[in-house]
């Protein structure tokens, strides 16, 4: 029979926390086809060198005898705001604990109740997380405003591979096909070899409606006929070396205004649904980047010196942990990490938004 920590009702002990796995990789969101996720104890030191790895390979020069070395440089990266991922949620268990007893809950079930609350928890906190990455795929950027905090996260990609277009459209200054090879050689002229792109279904399906694309593909008999998704991607693979189509649809929620009692949850797209980000996944493997977990302040506070306080001693991807307080009497269940995706090649995105400019006049 499970027993409440200290007798505190709601109050779970350590080791139960421990044993719960919290997997944070979410195979039914896309994002976690291009970023890992790693646990380090230093977020900074991780990114340093996961920025030196994957840059293009610097040339030494050639020197006479008896001559000075020339100095190489360190790879720049934005070790200001990396560190300032805090992510945390709380909720009082105690309101809840009252509501169950006096429903009749009895005690293996209220044990039960408190551990999925904190399973929640520890989701919303992992939902924020692919939402930064998502954010990172469709931007370049990770921006965070929220709770008074105003902060950007630049990841350097550069100002000519961020609002680019594919145009759809009758009016467009290219046919879609030219427009793709165009993007491909110019990455290509800068050391990139684009090998696909995330996008929604809604725009792969303008790729599948073009006209021109239908022509290369079946001929001039079968122009206006949809093409399959296993001939476009063949057709991309092919001319382009795009084989790794990604179509993310993937929504979240956001809490809202309470109506009639409840509260309103609206959801929201993790990746645009127009955008299409073209990627280039460094040194031939498939990912872009990883999410780089690590200790909340929870975790080195010492607050299993508190004999009020209980939290995982060990250092999970999402950190629970729990404290009373006597005035009013409430006891608190919390999920928190610290957590920063990071992109181990700032070059290696081309960031575009499907259009449809109207025909000419």
């Amino acid at each position: 029979m499970p027993r409440f920590e200290n007798n505190v009702m709601g109050l779970i002990p350590r080791q139960e926390w421990l044993d719960i796995p919290f997997v944070v990789n979410r195979p039914d969101n896309p994002i976690d086809q291009l970023f890992g996720d790693v646990k380090t104890t230093n977020l900074v030191a991780y990114w340093e060198t996961i920025a030196a790895e994957y840059q293009v390979p610097l040339m030494a020069q050639f020197h006479g005898f008896d001559t000075e070395a020339q100095k190489t440089f360190r790879i720049p990266v934005d070790s200001h705001n990396i560190e300032k991922g805090l992510i945390k949620v709380k909720i009082d268990q105690s309101e809840r604990m009252r509501a169950l007893l006096h429903a009749g809950v009895q005690n293996d079930d209220l044990y039960d109740y408190v551990i999925n609350d904190g399973i929640r928890l520890a989701e919303q906190v992992i939902t924020r997380t692919k939402v930064a990455k998502n954010e990172l795929m469709a931007t370049g950027k990770v921006t965070i405003k929220e709770n008074n905090l105003d902060l950007t996260v630049d990841y350097g990609v550069p100002a000519d591979q961020i609002g680019l277009t594919i145009d759809f459209g009758v009016g467009a200054s290219a046919p879609v096909d030219e427009q793709l090879e165009a993007l491909v050689q110019t990455a290509r002229n800068g050391g990139n070899v684009l090998n696909g792109f995330m996008t929604s279904r809604a725009t792969l399906n303008k790729f599948r409606k073009s006209a021109v694309i239908q022509k290369a593909v079946n001929g001039n008999n079968m122009v206006g006929v949809l093409l399959s998704n296993a001939d476009l991607k063949a057709y991309l693979t092919e001319e382009y070396g795009l084989s790794n189509i990604i179509v993310n649809d993937a929504t979240y929620g956001v809490p809202g205004a309470v109506v009639n009692g409840r509260p309103h949850i609206t959801a929201k797209r993790y990746f645009p649904e127009l955008g299409i980000t073209f990627f280039a996944a460094p040194n031939g493997g498939t990912k872009l980047g990883d999410g780089l977990w690590g200790d909340p302040p929870e975790a080195d506070a010492g607050v299993e010196q508190n004999n009020n306080v209980t939290g995982s001693s060990e250092s999970p991807y999402v950190y629970i942990s729990q404290w009373s307080e006597h005035d009013p009497t409430v006891l608190w269940t919390k999920a928190s990490t610290l957590f920063m995706p990071v992109l181990y090649k700032p070059d290696s995105l081309y960031i575009a938004t499907a259009v449809e400019t109207p025909p000419r006049a």
